[in-house]
């Protein structure tokens, strides 16, 4: 059945309800009750990692896409620290299937950062390479999307899907 009672803010499965796949979400299914858990806090600081390298695969933007360029970002860069070596890593609250979000991830984050809650208005990475230099982010100062250099440290929330 489907939970219909759970919504964005509410605890589940680890983390806190970001965002409810609706009709026109890439992975929508009807009758299906899918989305994505946020971190119920950040996970620190890091670099995106491999400045100067392109990664293989890591350049999806859409919903649906953060986990895969999690996994591609860690079989083609050995940085330590890495944003999402620190989601790849991650064993929270029983659940170990946590990522980096992809940029349009990430907005749904700040879309429905108040009810989330514990975020730093500054900026966050994204798992979306723009080039073997530069990967997006998103500042929560003010919702703009920015691509810059891999190698500044920024703020890191991770995501899994449900």
């Amino acid at each position: 059945g489907t939970p219909a009672i759970l919504l964005v803010g509410d605890s589940y499965q680890g983390g806190i309800i970001a965002w409810v796949l609706a009709p026109g979400d890439p992975g929508y299914t009807a009758g299906e009750f899918h989305g994505l858990i946020a971190a119920p806090a950040d996970q620190g600081l890091g670099a995106w990692g491999c400045y100067g390298a392109s990664i293989t695969g890591a350049d999806g933007t859409a919903l649906g896409t953060g986990n895969q360029n999690t996994i591609d970002i860690l079989a083609g860069c050995d940085d330590a620290g890495i944003a999402a070596r620190i989601c790849g890593d991650l064993d929270l609250n029983g659940y170990s299937d946590w990522y980096l979000p992809s940029i349009d991830e990430l907005n749904k984050l700040y879309l429905n950062r108040a009810v989330i809650g514990g975020f730093v208005i500054t900026a966050y990475w994204s798992s979306s390479e723009t080039g073997p230099n530069n990967a997006s982010l998103l500042n929560f100062l003010n919702g703009a999307q920015l691509s810059i250099e891999k190698y500044n440290g920024n703020y890191v929330r991770a995501i899994r899907a449900f």
